[in-house]
C-alpha cells in the first residue's frame, strides 16, 4: 500500500460519516424548502421560524442522533476496532434502518404541525388549519415520500461506501435477501399515486382560493420530489448495473483479475457476487490450462478441461496422424563428459530451439524420452495437411540446430522418423494418475523409422505414407524397402533433405 493511500484510509472514517450524515440531512432540506414555498404563496412569512423549529427538533435532533447509532459500528470496522462479520448485516440494513428513522422523525413533526390548531397547540404563528382529508395524505405522502427517498438516497451512498470497503478492505457483501423488484415498485407506485392522492385530498378539504394554493403547492412539491426520487432511484439501481456490464466487457476481454464490489443484498447484489465467482472459476481454469500447458501440450490440455463430463480425461479419438521421433545425435557421449547442470541447460537449449518450431506447425509434443520427443501432428489438435506440416517442421527443425550451440562451442544434429497411419489417442492410468498418450502400429513404426537414420546414415527419415500423404514424391529420396522390428511388412523409406 502507497503512502497516499495510508493517508486516504486514515482520512476516510470521517469522510464516509460526513457523507452519511449529508444524506440523512435532504429530508430536513426538502422540508425548508417546502415550507419557504408556502410561506411564499401563503404569505405568511410568519410560520417559517416556528416550523424550523419544530423541523430542527424533529429531522436535525431526531434525525441526527439516529444517524449516529446507525453509522458508529460501520466507522468502528473502518476503523479496525469492528470485524466485518459484526457489522455485514447491519451494512446491508442501512438503506432500511436509515428510512425508518426518517419515517419515525417525520410523522410525528408533520403531525404536530398539521394538527397544531385543531389541538389547541401554541408556540408561535402556526401553518394555516388543514381539513383531515389533507391532514390524513400529508402525514402519509409526505412521510412515505421522505422514507422512501432516504431509501435510495443511503443507497446510493451505501453503494460508494461498499466500493470504497472492497477497495480497501477488500470484503463484500455476501448476505442477500433484498428483492430488487420489490425497491423498483414501491418507487413507481409511490411516485404514480402521490400527485393524485394529494390533489384528491385538497379537493375534499378546500374550496375557492385557498384550493387553488394547497393545490399548486401539492403540485410543486410533488414534481420537485418526482425528479429528486428519480435521480437517486437512478443513482442507486442503474450505477452497480452498468458496472457489471464494464465487468463483463473485461472478462469477454481476457481480464480475469477483475472483481466486483457487492454494494447491495439484492438480485443486482447476487448477480455481481455470482460475477466474482465465475471470473474466480475462469481464472482458476486459466491458471489450470497453463500449468498443465508446461508439462503436457496446451492442447491436450484444453482437451482435458473443455470435456463435457469434467471427469479429468481427454476424450478418446481415433484418426491418422503424423508422428515424428527425435534423437539427439551422440547425446549420450556428450552427457558422460559433462555436468548435471551442463546436461539440463543444453537440453534446455535444444528444447527451447525445437519445441517453437513443433508448435509453430501445429505438432503436439506428446512425451519427452530422456533427449528425444514423441510429437503428432492432426491429433488431438486437428490439422489438415499435418503430414506436410510435419517434413516442413523436421526441415526447419535441422536448420535452427545448425545456427545454435547447446553449450560454448557445442553444436549437435537429431535424428527424426516420420511416419503417417492411423493411430488412437487414450487417456491411460489409474485414478490418481493419468496420461494421454497415442497407441497404435503407426507411433511403433515411426520410433524404429527414427532409429533407422543410423542405417540409412540420414538425419530425416519418413515411410511412404507420410511422403505421399504430402505430396513429396518429387522432393525426397527413395531409399527402398526395410525390416521393421514389430511391423509385419517392409516399410518403404525416404531421405527428406540433403544426404547427411
Amino acid at each position: 500500500m502507497t503512502a497516499s493511500t495510508d493517508g486516504a484510509s486514515l482520512a476516510a472514517p470521517a469522510h464516509l460519516v460526513h457523507r452519511y450524515f449529508l444524506a440523512m440531512s435532504v429530508p430536513f432540506l426538502i422540508d425548508l424548502a417546502s415550507l419557504v414555498a408556502y410561506a411564499i404563496l401563503n404569505d405568511a412569512p410568519q410560520v417559517l421560524l416556528p416550523s424550523i423549529i419544530v423541523s430542527a427538533i424533529f429531522l436535525a435532533a431526531g434525525v441526527g442522533a439516529g444517524a449516529w447509532y446507525l453509522i458508529l459500528p460501520i466507522r468502528g470496522f473502518v476503523q479496525g476496532r469492528i470485524a466485518y462479520a459484526d457489522i455485514e448485516r447491519r451494512l446491508c440494513n442501512l438503506p432500511r434502518h436509515s428510512a425508518l428513522v426518517v419515517g419515525f422523525m417525520y410523522m410525528p413533526m408533520i403531525g404536530l404541525r398539521l394538527l397544531s390548531h385543531r389541538l389547541d397547540i401554541t408556540f408561535g404563528a402556526t401553518l394555516q388549519k388543514a381539513g383531515w382529508p389533507d391532514i390524513v395524505a400529508n402525514l402519509t405522502v409526505g412521510t412515505g415520500f421522505n422514507v422512501v427517498l432516504t431509501f435510495f438516497i443511503v443507497s446510493a451512498y451505501l453503494d460508494r461506501l461498499c466500493e470504497f470497503l472492497f477497495m480497501t478492505r477488500r470484503v463484500n457483501i455476501g448476505i442477500f435477501h433484498g428483492r430488487f423488484r420489490r425497491k423498483v415498485a414501491l418507487a413507481l407506485l409511490f411516485v404514480s399515486f402521490s400527485t393524485m392522492v394529494l390533489i384528491s385530498a385538497d379537493i375534499l378539504s378546500y374550496e375557492g382560493d385557498r384550493l387553488v394554493r394547497e393545490a399548486t403547492v401539492d403540485i410543486i412539491t410533488s414534481a420537485t420530489g418526482a425528479v429528486l426520487m428519480y435521480y437517486w432511484i437512478s443513482r442507486a439501481l442503474t450505477r452497480p448495473i452498468a458496472r457489471l456490464d464494464v465487468g463483463m466487457r473485461q472478462v469477454a476481454d481476457g481480464d480475469f483479475s477483475v472483481r466486483l464490489p457487492v454494494t447491495s443484498d439484492d438480485e443486482v447484489g447476487h448477480a455481481a457476487s455470482g460475477f466474482n465467482r465465475m471470473v474466480e472459476g475462469l481464472a482458476e481454469r486459466q491458471y489450470l490450462r497453463d500449468t498443465f500447458g508446461k508439462y503436457v501440450s496446451e492442447s491436450v490440455a484444453a482437451a482435458i478441461l473443455d470435456g463435457n463430463e469434467h471427469t479429468g480425461r481427454a476424450v478418446d479419438t481415433t484418426a491418422e496422424a503424423t508422428l515424428m521421433f527425435t534423437d539427439i545425435e551422440g547425446f549420450t557421449g556428450l552427457s558422460e563428459r559433462m555436468t548435471p547442470t551442463e546436461v539440463a541447460g543444453a537440453l534446455n537449449t535444444y528444447l527451447g530451439t525445437v519445441v517453437p518450431v513443433i508448435q509453430r506447425h501445429g505438432g503436439v509434443v506428446n512425451n519427452f524420452i530422456g533427449d528425444g520427443l514423441f510429437v503428432s501432428f492432426n491429433l488431438p489438435l486437428p490439422l489438415e495437411d499435418h503430414a506436410g506440416a510435419a517434413l516442413r517442421a523436421a526441415l526447419e527443425i535441422q536448420q535452427s540446430l545448425a545456427n545454435t550451440s547447446l553449450a560454448p562451442g557445442l553444436k549437435v544434429r537429431t535424428r527424426i522418423g516420420l511416419n503417417t497411419g492411423p493411430v488412437i489417442g487414450v487417456t491411460i492410468g489409474a485414478a490418481d494418475r493419468l496420461n494421454y498418450t497415442l497407441l497404435g502400429d503407426a507411433v511403433n513404426v515411426a520410433a524404429r523409422v527414427e532409429q533407422l537414420n543410423k542405417q540409412f546414415r540420414t538425419v530425416i527419415l519418413a515411410t511412404e505414407s507420410t511422403i505421399r500423404a504430402a505430396g513429396a514424391e518429387q522432393s525426397c529420396e527413395r531409399l527402398g524397402e526395410t525390416d521393421v522390428r514389430g511391423h509385419r511388412g517392409n516399410v518403404v523409406v525416404y531421405r527428406v533433405g540433403p544426404p547427411a
